[in-house]
């Protein structure tokens, strides 16, 4: 149980870092992270709170329609996430701002930060622990219209039209909803389960050499 924990966490540590990874480069980032950015522009709070508060948001949805309890889980994991994007960001405060003005520093960063982005979140799925508020919503929907696709469209899409909106109001729509918005929305899920399967894979491997031995 510790093990998983730990590779929940790190999955986590990733996401958080593809997460400020992607906005940095400003390519684009997903329609959520779009979001999250727009409002911490135009609020006095941190990008990492801004992530939280839009968490426990989508949370609170999820539990007036689904009530299990392993949401609490799922809220603490959330604070995780909310830690690691302040101490990520604080981090690329650090570097020379210019860098992320040249393409051939974007381009390369922001395909970086799906991959990790994708690992991360792959990662947090195979522990079998409490999915992210966002896929539990998902989920919720996905019995009511029983289509996981469109699930999924329902909530990035209200999103995005929201983040279009916000990226207007602060003159910044191009930096964060871009190229890389689409590409996070096709190629996202396809690479987490490319590398589900991989770290089931091996999962797998581990299981049948100690069999073996």
């Amino acid at each position: 149980m510790t093990k998983k924990i730990l590779i929940h966490i790190t999955g986590f540590i990733m996401v958080s870092l593809g997460v400020v990874g992607i906005i940095y480069a400003r390519l684009g980032a997903s329609p959520i992270d779009a979001f999250n950015y727009f409002m911490y522009v135009i609020t006095p709070l941190s990008l990492g709170t801004m992530a939280v508060l839009t968490g426990l948001v989508v949370a609170l949805i999820g539990y007036i329609f689904d009530r299990k309890k392993d949401i609490f889980l799922s809220i603490s994991f959330l604070f995780l996430v909310g830690v690691f994007i302040d101490f990520w960001k604080y981090l690329f405060d650090l570097l020379p701002q210019t860098l992320f003005e040249e393409l051939w520093i974007q381009i390369p960063m922001s395909l970086i930060s799906l991959v990790v982005i994708a690992i991360g979140t792959a990662m947090t799925i195979t522990t079998g622990l409490s999915v992210s508020p966002y896929e539990r919503l998902m989920n919720i929907i996905d019995r009511k219209i029983h289509s996981i696709r469109y699930s999924k469209m329902i909530i990035e899409g209200t999103f995005f039209i929201i983040a279009i909106v916000l990226g207007i109001i602060t003159k910044l729509i191009w930096t964060q909803v871009n190229i890389m918005t689409l590409m996070m929305v096709l190629f996202n899920g396809p690479l987490v389960q490319y590398f589900q399967q991989k770290i089931l894979n091996q999962k797998r491997k581990g299981v049948l050499i100690h069999a073996i031995e």
